[in-house]
């Protein structure tokens, strides 16, 4: 059991674009009408012509809607538990189940107000459940279990590569350059030599610079958007995730899990993730500052 649980809480990828969770659902959708239509199951050997592609239709609309309702209102209305750094394999096969459950309770109120399934609604509904979880969830815990181990050799022996490179690293000649930090009115709150801050991160309309004064870690918060600062700080930085930027000079060490790295910085102990989408930049900028 200790074994099940310590599985459950590693680490997970989580896409969490909006464009990906549509191309999702539209994938899985296809998928269904495409079997549907194809293997016929289910009796579905005794419809013929228009008939058999519509219903096939039906319910590749029904699953490719469903999935996409919950892949966009679940994550907007609690957007902390699916928090992509924060996505381990228990959640990931809870949702996947809840995917199965919702997809089936809109199928079989479908079979029976169409009329293609006879008998009481709640009947109807139990009984499409049962057979949908029954065969859905043991191959969803062998696909997650699978998924999670190849990623996490991957981004591990990765970040074992990369480590490399850090050992080798040599300081940018811009470490000496003054940034000045303005607010969104265009005044400058804050100043700071390059070599002092350490990184930047996004927390709405505030911007957390932590930077670094005898030997010491200080956050400042300077209200302004990271896409409106990133432009004016010198290229040693590099934006890494979405709510992120590093200073390329102060990454000490890179590791990896089934979500992806994870950097780790000259005089903190904060993990600071990199975006799957902004993964091949950063990696790029760690090799090209070894040479």
């Amino acid at each position: 059991m200790n074994q099940l649980a310590n599985w459950s809480c590693k680490a997970y990828p989580n896409d969490d674009t909006l464009m990906s969770r549509l191309k999702r659902a539209l994938m899985f959708g296809l998928f269904v009408t495409l079997f549907l239509a194809f293997f016929k199951p289910f009796g579905f050997d005794s419809v013929n012509g228009w008939l058999l592609y519509r219903i096939c239709l039906e319910f590749g609309l029904i699953t490719a809607i469903s999935i996409a309702s919950l892949s966009i209102i679940l994550p907007y209305l609690f957007p902390t538990f699916f928090d992509s750094q924060n996505w381990v394999v228990w959640k990931e096969v809870g949702f996947t189940i809840l995917h199965f459950v919702v997809i089936g309770l809109a199928n079989a109120l479908f079979l029976h107000f169409r009329g293609y399934k006879q008998g009481d609604v709640w009947e109807v509904i139990i009984d499409l459940q049962i057979s949908t979880l029954a065969v859905g969830s043991i191959p969803v815990l062998f696909y997650v279990y699978y998924d999670q181990a190849k990623y996490f050799k991957k981004y591990v022996a990765e970040a074992k590569e990369l480590n490399k490179y850090i050992d080798s690293h040599k300081n940018d000649q811009q470490q000496s350059a003054l940034i000045l930090f303005k607010n969104e009115g265009g005044d400058v709150e804050y100043q700071f030599p390059a070599s002092q801050l350490l990184f930047i991160k996004s927390d709405g309309n505030y911007l957390e610079l932590f930077v670094k004064t005898d030997e010491k870690i200080k956050k400042h918060l300077l209200r302004n958007r990271i896409k409106n600062v990133i432009e004016a700080i010198p290229a040693v930085f590099i934006r890494c995730h979405r709510s992120y930027v590093v200073n390329l000079d102060m990454i000490r060490k890179v590791d990896g899990n089934a979500r992806g790295y994870e950097l780790t910085l000259e005089y903190s102990d904060v993990k600071v993730p990199v975006s799957r989408n902004m993964a091949s930049d950063v990696l790029l900028a760690i090799e090209r500052s070894a040479n």
